[in-house]
């Protein structure tokens, strides 16, 4: 538990020291339910960079994740296709790493901040990744 508090203090205050970046609440399945904060910047036309960090139910509870967001197509009514691509770092009894690889749906159900995201983890196994967020701003 200590480690979540501490990660959620590192991600509050890196996520205020950079005003530029969109924070948003994130929640669904990876390695068991979780529930986050993650925030994501527009660096240029059809790149952006993200970083959050959540809490899980599954064998490792704690997840940080660093990553980059490619504009892929629009899908019509201001809705676009993104592809993910990043680390991921599972924290618990033990500490393993990999890579993260998926496919984000921005405003989805035309709901302007509301993003769908489903892919894998790639982290000693492959582990399911489906969630949804919000952003706040």
């Amino acid at each position: 538990m200590k480690k979540v508090i501490m990660a959620l203090f590192v991600f509050v205050l890196l996520a205020g020291a950079a005003n530029a970046l969109t924070p948003a609440i994130i929640g669904g399945i990876r390695d068991g339910l979780a529930i986050g904060f993650l925030a994501e910047d527009q660096v240029g036309k059809n790149f952006g960079i993200r970083f959050g960090v959540e809490a899980t139910t599954g064998k490792q509870p704690l997840l940080l994740a660093l990553g980059g967001k490619f504009y892929l197509t629009g899908l019509g009514r201001k809705a676009s296709l993104s592809f993910g691509l990043g680390v991921v770092a599972y924290s618990g009894d033990k500490t393993s790493a990999g890579v993260s690889i998926s496919f984000i749906i921005n405003r989805a159900f035309d709901i302007t901040p509301l993003f769908a995201e489903i892919g894998i983890d790639v982290v000693d196994s492959g582990r399911l990744q489906a969630q949804m967020g919000y952003k706040l701003f």
